[in-house]
């Protein structure tokens, strides 16, 4: 609501958007912006820095954001969270984003709340392709309990590791789920060869519906109107469904933690907040490509936009999906 009003004032009025009466003696709106620089602690290290003097750090008003805050914050923010956070502005496009900064901000504030010790209900696993990371993501139904994301050139790594994990958080072999990609379907097969029945997916295949799983704590409404969406395909059906479950328009309460205890969960952070909602001709939901169909394409890929292969958001969105979805019956082992 505040948005809106403060974008409408501003379509109206003036581009500050500030409302004044016919006369200009009443203000009737007063949009007022303040900047991260505005911050008096800030602008002392300006003023250090003016007169040639290596900035002192001094602390002029408790709690408002100081230099050296300040600085880490414009380095390693992404440029939605600073454009919000730092510069005051709404990000042009917000509505074109499918994890809102404000969204990321509550889940963020949320896995505080949270006991850091929980036992998984699902587990995503993304391996390795190339130079990229191998990132394991643990969830339950209030939030993720834990991300790690390395480089695994041993490939027998992804598989301990694997076996590791689902027994350090108590997770049932089924409720483990790799992408097909990047080695994950060898992964799995040697994994099956030990009892330990993990399944499979491949973020490129068609989405079609499956049977959800029932927790009492996701309210079933959001799941009904994920269902409503069309997906162009699994990668599509698997990041929107993750944005559902973000959303808190249809109940502030109902919550799902994103903690930032470590890097691979700073690293999330980043590339859900650049992650597009865009939609074909046929309205259907879909993500850029995660890499060139063709040596000649023009179109823009994941990796281009991010900067890199988004490891950690692919696995997390496995994890939500293992979470909120039945794996297939099959016969199932114990861990080895």
């Amino acid at each position: 609501a505040y948005r809106a009003a403060c974008v409408s004032a501003i379509r109206l009025a003036s581009e500050e958007g500030d409302l004044w009466s016919e006369d200009k003696k009443r203000c009737y709106r007063k949009v007022i912006r303040i900047k991260a620089e505005d911050s008096p602690n800030v602008q002392y290290a300006r003023a250090e820095m003016a007169l040639g003097k290596a900035p002192s750090n001094r602390t002029l008003i408790p709690g408002l954001k100081g230099w050296e805050l300040y600085q880490k914050h414009r380095k390693t923010w992404d440029k939605v969270r600073q454009c919000i956070g730092l510069d005051a502005q709404f990000y042009k496009g917000a509505q074109n984003l499918l994890f809102p900064t404000e969204w990321l901000n509550i889940a963020e504030g949320y896995a505080r709340s949270l006991p850091k010790r929980r036992n998984g209900k699902a587990m995503g696993v993304d391996p390795a392709e190339g130079g990229d990371s191998t990132s394991f993501c643990i969830v339950d139904e209030f939030g993720i309990i834990d991300l790690q994301s390395l480089k695994t050139p041993d490939t027998a790594e992804v598989v301990g590791r694997t076996i590791a994990l689902a027994k350090l958080y108590n997770i049932e072999p089924q409720y483990v789920l790799f992408d097909r990609g990047g080695g994950g379907k060898q992964h799995a097969d040697q994994l099956r060869q030990q009892g330990f029945m993990c399944e499979t997916i491949g973020f490129g295949e068609a989405a079609t519906p499956e049977r959800k799983r029932g927790l009492k704590t996701l309210k079933e409404r959001k799941l009904d109107d994920e269902d409503r969406y069309a997906y162009k395909n699994r990668r599509a059906q698997m990041y929107g469904t993750a944005s559902v479950l973000l959303d808190t328009s249809m109940d502030p309460d109902d919550k799902f933690g994103i903690p930032d205890h470590n890097d691979a969960l700073f690293e999330l952070r980043r590339q859900l907040a650049l992650m597009p909602k865009k939609f074909d001709q046929e309205g259907r939901m879909y993500l850029p490509p995660k890499d060139k169909r063709s040596e000649n394409s023009n179109e823009t890929t994941l990796k281009e936009m991010l900067g890199c292969s988004p490891d950690e958001a692919d696995a997390f969105v496995l994890a939500v999906y293992r979470l909120l979805y039945q794996p297939k019956k099959r016969i199932l082992g114990a861990i080895a």
